[in-house]
């Protein structure tokens, strides 16, 4: 397979050589198309997609290979895909081949020493990269990739809804957002009342995928409407249990993590609807409060009677509120990752010039080792003057 023309390379970003359309040369509807889905190091970005064509694809970072990935932990050559079969419009065969690399190729969580072939669904581990084989028909093709670019423009709209970053004397907020590949149904936001307080909310949906992204900003629209001045945090929960009635929403159930902050009495009223609690972190980065008023999640129960919970906030603390999917990781020797490891980052020392969201962020990524994101994850942290 020929390089790319051109000589100038940056080797600290990954590129994909000889980018072609998935469907050039309008194939006959019996083709079967074989692809590789590439998660970058980037979680934000949605995965690469790469036709695979007879021969072979040399995989490393070197200058020479098919598929340059950047980084340490990729060799130069590291190893090899092979779409064999002399009539490819039969399907043909995919093989998985390390090139001796230092830290290995794994297929499935094995690592691999021989010439492996490849499954439709395969992932493969190459560093911190994921690579997913896919075997599809043209016209299937057609149809995920028009449900793909759906999911893109969902995102988009997803991400043109979030609030701005909040920098007042008497409240400051800051986030990182990560959707996954196939979108899920997490938002969150927050506002001053009229009255001088503060609101807001983070919402985590069951569920994945368009419909999952419009109901959760179908959400937002009624906690707008529904969040009034005066209002507490249950009376919000309530008013939005009843506006999604179990019948009619079983599938679209939420959990949330709501909240009303008054600065001049530093007390910070909150009601979980089936969340866990958020974390708040006392200045001296030792005394940490869970902050937990149970109740059943968003649309599960009719008729729910929510309740609220307040606490007052101690002088120059922060309160990191997160989505579940951080307590669905694992580390990396397959233990849970819990609420008392996610306790133990927050305590962790600041970043200069990092913003906590991302030093959390970027934390939670290097103790669980995560590389592909299951679930829409969104870190928000409150700090208090």
């Amino acid at each position: 397979m020929s390089d790319q023309e051109g000589t100038d390379t940056d080797p600290d970003r990954t590129q994909f050589r000889r980018p072609a359309a998935l469907l050039a040369g309008a194939p006959s509807a019996e083709e079967v198309v074989h692809l590789l889905r590439v998660q970058s190091t980037d979680l934000a970005a949605p995965m690469e997609v790469r036709r695979l064509e007879p021969g072979a694809l040399i995989i490393g970072r070197a200058e020479g290979c098919d598929l340059l990935l950047a980084g340490p932990d990729v060799s130069r050559r590291h190893c090899r895909i092979d779409l064999i079969g002399a009539d490819v419009l039969a399907g043909g065969e995919v093989l998985a081949t390390d090139l001796g690399s230092t830290n290995g190729t794994f297929v499935d969580g094995t690592r691999i020493s021989q010439q492996v072939a490849l499954k439709p669904g395969a992932r493969l581990a190459i560093g911190p990269y994921r690579l997913v084989y896919e075997r599809r028909g043209r016209r299937e093709l057609e149809t995920v990739d028009a449900l793909d670019q759906d999911l893109q423009r969902a995102r988009q709209y997803v991400l043109d809804l979030l609030p701005a970053q909040l920098d007042a004397a008497d409240l400051r907020i800051d986030w990182v957002f990560r959707p996954c590949a196939r979108l899920g149904g997490d938002c969150f936001g927050y506002r001053r009342r009229a009255d001088g307080a503060y609101a807001g909310y983070l919402m985590d949906g069951a569920t994945q995928g368009l419909a999952a992204a419009m109901h959760a900003v179908s959400v937002a629209s009624v906690l707008r409407a529904a969040g009034g001045d005066g209002d507490d945090p249950a009376a919000v929960m309530g008013r939005l249990n009843a506006s999604y009635p179990v019948a009619a929403h079983a599938t679209h159930s939420c959990t949330m993590w709501c909240w009303v902050f008054w600065p001049h009495e530093r007390r910070l009223d909150f009601c979980a609807a089936g969340h866990h609690p958020a974390l708040l972190l006392a200045e001296d980065r030792e005394r940490l409060a869970a902050l937990h008023a149970p109740n059943p999640a968003i649309g599960s129960a009719g008729g729910t009677a929510y309740t609220a919970r307040s606490v007052t906030i101690p002088p120059r603390s922060k309160l990191v509120i997160f989505s579940n999917v951080v307590l669905a990781l694992r580390r990396p020797d397959g233990a849970a990752f819990t609420l008392e490891d996610m306790a133990a980052l927050i305590r962790g020392p600041e970043r200069p010039g990092i913003p906590e969201p991302q030093r959390l962020f970027d934390a939670l990524i290097a103790a669980t080792g995560t590389s592909e994101l299951e679930d829409d994850l969104a870190l928000v942290v409150l700090h208090f003057p």
